[in-house]
């Protein structure tokens, strides 16, 4: 059930599913009918001379990881920023004087070609953490609270206000109002969230947490609460054992920084008000009150520089999003690197069936999505609104010969890695996915209900794609050395 405090994300697991078998759908396609082509009897290597896979550069990677976030960033016009994100931009800074003038303030202020923010890191610091919410969300005044997400335009500026703390060690800002404009120049997205990699959190402060007394910002925190309205409890205002970072967590104004100062093992309730455009419109505008218990208190930074080669969560973080990334592009990487020779007319001919009646399905399902809403077209129209000019015979030529080369390569791999992937393999992972539906959406799921919603073939060659990567990820050389860590039994 989802929690209404914080920003929804999806189970990790089942994003990492979902990314693999969009992927797969679109780069590799389902293989139905591609059985009609003996993968068995064909020799593979004279389709695709396999790049070498003795082992892979962990800086290549990351190289390959940022690239990647850079292509992300120039193909998307607008943004939503959040942790993890990295923006450079153009930035006034002035403050507000009391008969309505303002004075620019020079320390603040970079909004030339020569000197402006390159590569902002969205929450990594926490003495900002009031200025990057007014980034991430659409505020005019940074000290208010909305759930409305700040859409961001290259080039386009928007202005907001922040209150300045009254014992600021700037005397000329201190106890002042500054109104903050903003042009962002470029972005750089954030390509898995803080929810994706909460799993390796969790498990990372599993084994090294040390307890410390007193809650402080930037601390990390496992609490038991309960929220009631009018006394009574409400759809996701209760959670146990639930662990996040202490301004970073994503909470309601006012929930994070009322816990500050509060200690280990203490009992106490706070009480919030819900902003009045809140997502969910039960809970907007209202008083909630919360019973808070602390269970643990650890300091993220110390356990951190002590166990690992990083220096601070932000670093910790990024890691995890590297390594990630790495996975789930590794395949990919192996790709680009190796050569194809030729391609099998059959194998193609059977994916450009494939796709012919994916085009189809799509067509006939945007007419009827189009129906709904009132507007009517032909099969032809409808054809012509989606691949002008004939588009749609290029598009299906050229995803046959991606799916077949991509079909080909996983199955260069196997052999290469020596891997094995048996029946009594299929049905625990599927199980285990049917298990994951069913925890998080409350409802039961069985192996079959899994295999009707995303195809029996997208699912194998998932779990194909998932064991070649594992595998692959192992020959990563250079790594920090430190891994993602499985909680000890």
């Amino acid at each position: 059930m989802k929690n209404a405090l914080i920003q929804k994300g999806l189970v990790n697991f089942m994003k990492k599913l979902l990314c693999l078998a969009l992927a797969l759908l679109m780069c590799v396609s389902v293989f139905a009918g591609c059985g009609k082509f003996n993968m068995d009897s064909a020799d593979l290597e004279s389709y695709v001379t396999l790049a070498d896979i003795g082992e892979f550069s962990y800086d290549d990677l990351v190289k390959h990881y940022n690239e990647y976030r850079v292509a992300l960033g120039e193909s998307s016009k607008s943004f939503y920023m959040g942790t993890g994100y990295r923006a450079s931009f153009d930035v006034t800074a002035e403050i507000v004087n009391e008969d309505g003038t303002t004075s620019t303030v020079a320390d603040w202020t970079r909004n030339t070609d020569a000197d402006y923010v390159k590569d902002y890191d969205i929450y990594r610091y926490t003495a900002n953490a009031m200025f990057d919410k007014a980034l991430a969300y659409n505020l005019t005044d940074a000290s208010k609270s909305t759930n409305t997400p700040r859409l961001i335009r290259a080039g386009e500026a928007f202005s907001f206000t922040m209150p300045i703390d009254k014992d600021y060690e700037n005397a000329d800002v201190a106890g002042k109002t500054v109104k903050f404009t903003v042009n962002v120049r470029s972005v750089l997205p954030a390509v898995y969230s803080d929810s994706y990699i909460a799993e390796d959190l969790q498990k990372f402060y599993d084994k090294y947490a040390a307890s410390k007394e007193t809650i402080e910002l930037g601390d990390s925190v496992q609490i038991d609460f309960t929220g009631k309205i009018d006394g009574k409890t409400f759809d996701g205002g209760t959670g146990k054992d639930f662990v996040f970072v202490v301004g970073e967590g994503g909470f309601v104004a006012d929930f994070e920084a009322q816990l500050v100062g509060h200690k280990k093992g203490e009992k106490f309730d706070i009480t919030i008000t819900f902003p009045a455009d809140y997502e969910e419109e039960d809970l907007a505008g209202k008083i909630a009150v919360f019973s808070i218990k602390v269970d643990d208190v650890a300091n993220d930074s110390a356990i951190i520089s002590d166990n690992t080669p990083f220096t601070d969560i932000w670093e910790l973080k990024e890691y995890y999003r590297i390594m990630h990334y790495i996975e789930f592009a590794i395949v990919d990487y192996v790709a680009d690197k190796s050569t194809l020779v030729s391609l099998p007319d059959k194998l193609v001919g059977d994916f450009e069936d494939i796709y012919e009646d994916y085009v189809k399905r799509e067509i006939t399902d945007s007419i009827l999505l189009y129906a709904e809403q009132g507007e009517t077209y032909t099969k032809a129209e409808m054809k012509e609104k989606l691949y002008p000019d004939g588009s749609d015979k290029t598009y299906v030529e050229e995803m046959a010969k991606d799916a077949a080369y991509n079909y080909i390569l996983v199955h260069l791999l196997m052999k290469e890695l020596d891997l094995e992937y048996a029946e009594k393999h299929y049905k625990r992972d599927v199980a285990k996915i049917a298990e994951e539906y069913t925890a998080y959406y409350g409802e039961d799921y069985t192996a079959k209900d899994v295999e009707k919603m995303m195809g029996e073939e997208v699912l194998l060659l998932s779990f194909l794609d998932a064991l070649v990567a594992e595998e692959l990820v192992k020959r990563v050389a250079d790594a920090p050395e430190f891994r993602v860590l499985e909680t000890e039994k």
